[in-house]
């Protein structure tokens, strides 16, 4: 896959989104929901700090963290982005944030580099982990637990290393041999899917 790159989106006359660009400001489906004024405002913090401080937000809250943002239209939100991921592979992010800066569309980067059995993984981790925490608070689940299941519990046939979860929340590292020898075994015996789940997939 080519090498990807963040730009910056001008609002100067004239300025033209390049081809193979995707828009990824808060005017597009991948914008960043943590805002520089909110921070400023419902924390007290300076600029510079409120801007360190919603970038640094928004990698946990893609993964599913509901630790800051505990409601269902931060859940529809954050399935909007996911559900979108796969269309930023081989693009370059244009957002207004200056070269140099930290940005949120570097998170997104990085997701959009993953391969494809990567990028699926971590989608369906991100959900299950959105379902796990919506549960815990009486919550509906938004997601088909056994289309996650099916995700996080397939054979990887690529030679790598991915990290499971036993069922205690820990992550374990293996390569993809031991999981699928692991997988098979497990299911064997009947344990739930849902306990023993690919968390990451590596290469």
């Amino acid at each position: 896959m080519r090498t990807t790159t963040r730009i910056q989106r001008q609002r100067t006359e004239g300025w033209r989104k390049p081809e193979r660009c995707m828009i990824v400001d808060r005017t597009s489906d991948f914008g960043n929901p943590f805002t520089v004024a909110a921070a400023m405002d419902v924390f007290g913090y300076k600029e510079p700090e409120a801007r360190a401080t919603v970038i640094a937000e928004f990698g946990p809250w893609l993964r599913g963290s509901r630790a800051n943002w505990q409601s269902s239209e931060a859940d529809e939100r954050r399935e909007r982005i996911l559900a979108r991921l796969p269309e930023l592979r081989g693009m370059n992010l244009a957002c207004p944030c200056a070269p140099g800066e930290p940005c949120h569309a570097d998170v997104l980067l990085e997701w959009a580099a993953l391969s494809p059995l990567a990028l699926e993984i971590r989608i369906a981790s991100a959900r299950a982990r959105v379902d796990r925490q919506r549960m815990w608070h009486g919550e509906r689940p938004m997601y088909e637990a056994d289309v996650l299941a099916d995700v996080l519990t397939q054979d990887v046939h690529t030679t790598c290393l991915v990290d499971y979860d036993p069922g205690d929340g820990i992550p374990v590292r293996c390569d993809n041999r031991t999981w699928n020898e692991y997988v098979k075994r497990q299911l064997v015996r009947e344990y739930p899917k849902a306990m023993i789940r690919l968390v990451e997939v590596f290469g």
